[in-house]
């Protein structure tokens, strides 16, 4: 009876040995054939931000996953800046980085001017970013049906012979665009970064869900207090930044990942004086007339993820601007 038992327990430990063997084959065949290795962030990585050794890691994804343009070489990928927000869930595509280019070329300078919380955006504005420079008129232009700016006498002397006539007024202009921030820092000279955000402690989240919660938490906290920025700026760039100096406000607007704008004021100031120089870029111009300031009228504490901005009027209402 007992021999009855040997043939079936050794037929058992085929089958079991079949089947361990035969899975140990496919993964193997898993691993080699159909998994590669790749490079992805270790968290997500703003827009604008450069790319450091920390900030990435190699993983092992399925070969059907790997996407064609994504870079697999660590040096193709370290040093460079990143053009849109990348998360931990994706590879490193050729057109969502491009070269680090904030230092001047050609007849380029740096240009560096005082800055405050709402100047910067609300503290919103990071090395790197592309921002639009606004003016916010004093006096609004006047222009007749032709175009033409005219002066406050020639609108007195139009209006004696036609009492009934109107003139175009402009209260805004766009000055420059894609103008790019070499730097802003705080009194002590510190680079203002993107603060990791200490919040209470929650349950392990996936990798898709980080994503979505570092999205949310955009530009939401700074590593400091802004008190200096500094533009790579052309010489036809920097006389139009001035001399809408001269007409009214300078406005800053800062493009967001959701084609929004927000916008920080630059005024005039007498009284401000101030000599700095890069210590790793070289020497900084400064305007010792124009200081970007805050608008008292607005707490500083305003969030500026409810601003937006459009080109036709300077009112807080309908363009975002801090006005006076």
């Amino acid at each position: 009876m007992r021999r009855k038992w040997i043939p079936g327990l050794i037929g058992l430990i085929i089958v079991v040995g079949c089947v361990l063997g035969f899975k140990q084959y496919m993964n193997s065949v898993r691993t080699d054939v159909t998994m590669m290795e790749t490079w992805k962030p270790v968290k997500m990585i703003q827009a604008g931000q450069m790319i450091t050794s920390d900030m990435i890691h190699k993983v092992q994804i399925p070969t059907v996953q790997h996407m064609g343009n994504a870079l697999l070489e660590r040096s193709q990928i370290v040093g460079k800046r990143t053009i849109i927000p990348i998360g931990e869930t994706e590879e490193f595509l050729s057109w969502k980085i491009g070269p680090d280019a904030l230092f001047p070329t050609g007849d380029e300078d740096y240009i560096g001017f005082k800055i405050d919380f709402v100047g910067a955006v609300n503290n919103m504005v990071r090395r790197g970013d592309k921002v639009t420079a606004w003016v916010e008129y004093t006096v609004p232009k006047v222009f007749d049906d032709f175009g033409n700016e005219i002066t406050d006498a020639q609108q007195a002397a139009l209006l004696a012979a036609n009492p009934n006539l109107t003139f175009k007024k402009v209260y805004t202009n766009k000055l420059l665009e894609n103008l790019t921030v070499a730097y802003i820092k705080d009194q002590e000279g510190i680079e203002i970064t993107d603060a990791t955000s200490s919040g209470p402690i929650s349950l392990p989240l996936s990798s898709d869900q980080k994503d979505v919660t570092n999205s949310d938490r955009y530009r939401q906290n700074a590593s400091g207090q802004p008190s200096y920025i500094t533009f790579i700026m052309s010489p036809e760039q920097y006389e139009t930044f001035a001399a809408g100096a001269k007409d009214g406000n300078i406005r800053l607007g800062l493009p967001n990942m959701m084609e929004m704008k927000m916008i920080g004021t630059i005024s005039k100031s007498k009284n401000d004086h101030m000599d700095e120089k890069d210590s790793s870029k070289g020497p900084v111009k400064m305007d010792n007339n124009i200081s970007i300031t805050p608008d008292q009228s607005v707490p500083a504490s305003q969030s500026p993820s409810n601003q937006a901005g459009n080109k036709s009027t300077p009112v807080a209402d309908s363009k975002g601007e801090i006005s006076k």
